[in-house]
């Protein structure tokens, strides 16, 4: 967006009143810090302010201007209102902490005492033109270190998705996490108490911001977090091996997974968030079955890829919101057939015309996110990472040629022909879609 100074002079010039006490706040305040230093700062989308104003006053002074948006009562019971300032909607919180009767710069800093982090701990005092930085956040920036402010335990125990939100955001920046969040002593369960959805949310936001999400989880499970919240995914990092070593030469499952996200995060960064999501979210969930194979049978695991697909139903259900209808079917799809699908060749016709009916049939199937997500596995063995795109090419005109060929049957025809008799139909069917792949696949390879 346009500088933020800039954007409220032209669309709001009253917010600058000194008796409001607006403050720009978050990482625009940082980015506006980093600029006057010189430095390289963030490049925020959003604008969060603060105010002086209690909800109720501050409701009034927006209606008054013309400028007042629905929120939600959460918003509101939290201090926070919207409005519509030059075509954006910008949320307005209370100042945090202190006592209404208190000095501006009193109730900045009691406000700044209850953020999270120090890098989120800048407030740029509008009216003034005062920058409020007193935790240091610029420095720990240029250091770039993610620092909680104050006592991070006291701050997790306020608000746990912190805890998760502490993680991410280090990962995110590509920073280093201070060690005193990682040494919280807190019960990893107090995460559970948090609504579902708000952990889900801060999962989605480890898939889609950070370079590495398989690196953000590793983490997670050395400092023992990962098993409280997703025990499906803690046994993906604890040591077991991902396969025989001619088959996976990165050894161990953990590696082979970050490698395989970090290839997924990379190529995906070009689609639109829900398709990003639910790639990374297909490959986050390939190997769940990995994680139960019977001691006896490894280093391999025999089966794994379909006994897996409960696993992602139950980690998927653990956290609503976290994969859509499309994402969840594309991870248990991509867990069920992440091997057999790279055999394609060597696929029976009948065997084919199965898996059409059972998987591939839909409509809108996103055949190259499937082919995606799949190359990902490839991609994610060690020294493998420039298989991943003709992988995912040739799963790719695989299944479309798959579709095409199935879909040329003519099924009217077929149901006609056995009227009621719907158990015929549908064996005349596989049967004429297996023999139109048998027919076809000569001249496919002709090609």
């Amino acid at each position: 967006m346009r500088e933020p100074l800039e954007f409220l002079r032209d669309a709001a010039d009253w917010l600058l009143a000194p008796d409001l006490g607006v403050c720009i706040v978050g990482s625009q305040a940082l980015a506006l810090a980093c600029r006057r230093a010189g430095e390289p700062g963030p490049a925020p989308m959003d604008l969060d302010l603060s105010w002086r104003l209690d909800v109720d006053e501050g409701a009034e002074l927006l209606r008054r201007h013309g400028v007042l948006l629905a929120t939600t009562d959460g918003n509101r019971a939290r201090g926070t209102l919207a409005m519509k300032l030059g075509g954006r909607r910008i949320e307005i919180t209370t100042l945090r902490g202190g006592e209404p009767g208190q000095g501006l710069g009193q109730r900045i800093l009691a406000d700044l005492g209850e953020r999270d982090m120090t890098i989120g701990a800048l407030a740029f005092e509008l009216a003034a033109g005062r920058l409020h930085d007193p935790h240091d956040g610029l420095a720990h920036w240029r250091q770039r270190r993610v620092v909680p402010v104050g006592d991070p335990a006291q701050r997790v125990r306020e608000h746990p998705i912190r805890w998760l939100r502490y993680y991410r955001k280090a990962h995110e920046l590509g920073f280093a996490l201070e060690r005193s969040i990682r040494h919280l002593g807190l019960p990893p369960a107090l995460l559970l108490e948090l609504p579902p959805e708000a952990v889900a949310l801060e999962l989605r936001a480890v898939l889609a911001k950070c370079a590495s999400p398989g690196r953000c989880l590793l983490e997670l499970h050395e400092d023992g977090v990962l098993e409280t919240l997703a025990p499906e995914l803690a046994r993906q990092f604890d040591g077991r091996p991902a396969g025989p070593q001619r088959w996976h030469p990165e050894v161990s499952q953990a590696l082979h997974l970050v490698l395989a996200l970090e290839w997924a995060a990379a190529r995906t960064t070009g689609l639109d968030l829900r398709d990003r999501l639910a790639v990374l979210l297909a490959v986050l969930g390939h190997d769940l079955g990995k994680g139960y194979t019977q001691a006896g049978h490894l280093p391999s695991h025999p089966g794994h890829e379909r006994n897996g697909v409960p696993y992602v139903e139950q980690l998927l259900d653990r956290w609503p919101g976290l994969a859509d209808p499309r994402a969840r079917t594309l991870a248990r799809d991509v867990c069920a057939l992440h091997v057999e699908i790279r055999h394609f060749d060597e696929l029976r016709p009948g065997t084919l015309a199965d898996l059409y009916d059972q998987f591939f049939r839909g409509r809108d199937y996103p055949v190259d996110l499937f082919a995606m997500a799949v190359a990902a596995d490839t991609a994610g063995r060690l020294g493998h990472g420039h298989v991943g795109a003709d992988t995912e090419r040739v799963v790719g005109a695989d299944l479309r040629w798959l579709r095409e060929v199935c879909a040329g049957v003519d099924a009217g025809s077929l149901r006609q022909r056995h009227g009621d008799d719907l158990e015929a139909f549908r064996s005349a069917l596989h049967q004429e879609r297996a023999r139109a792949l048998a027919t076809a696949r000569p001249r496919r390879r002709g090609h």
